[in-house]
């Protein structure tokens, strides 16, 4: 198994930047991929949606707090964005170039996400096969970011890396990780 950990950084600080911490790992056996996002610092400054009874596929994530992955074979300009919410609800994108054809990924239809508290931080992982949405034997670049909302309304956005002069996710030079 590979695993590469990650620290996220502040696109701006909008004033609660020095409060959070958003850290994790994502880690890559030859058929699924592992994804563990934390959350440490004063967590009351994001809106947390409300768990769902059962995890299903939705649209929009990205407009509350959301946890996304962005994965993209070597060499391709095709890549894929997986959004994960804190309430259960997932979703993945296949794109066919930077934020061309955007369409939800057939090939996935579950993923196994689960949330829980860990050494006073909220902690977020999830899980998903390989098959069918890359080849085994490709290296991935992966871009890792969140969006978290905060009571007042305001999104901080989050990522590894942010090349450009606003907040771009898709961005290839933000997909740092090689798995």
């Amino acid at each position: 198994m590979v695993t590469k950990e990650f620290t996220l950084h502040p696109f701006t600080d909008i004033g609660v930047s020095s409060q959070l911490r958003v850290t994790g790992e994502i880690s890559r056996t030859t058929d699924f991929l592992y994804l563990r996002y934390c959350v440490s610092g004063n967590r009351k400054l994001i809106v947390w949606p409300s768990r769902e009874p059962e995890q299903h596929r939705c649209d929009n994530l990205w407009e509350t707090t959301c946890f996304e992955c962005f994965i993209q074979p070597e060499g391709s300009d095709r890549y894929l964005e997986v959004n994960l919410s804190p309430n259960g609800c997932w979703n993945m994108y296949r794109f066919n170039g930077y934020r061309m054809r955007m369409k939800a990924e057939p090939a996935l239809q579950a993923m196994s996400t689960e949330l829980c508290q860990e050494d006073g931080a909220i902690v977020l992982r999830a899980s998903f096969p390989l098959d069918g949405l890359v080849v085994v034997e490709e290296s991935l670049r992966t871009g890792i970011s969140c969006v978290l909302e905060h009571p007042d309304g305001t999104k901080s956005y989050w990522a590894l890396q942010h090349p450009a002069g606003e907040p771009d996710f898709h961005h290839h030079d933000s997909f740092l990780l090689t798995l």
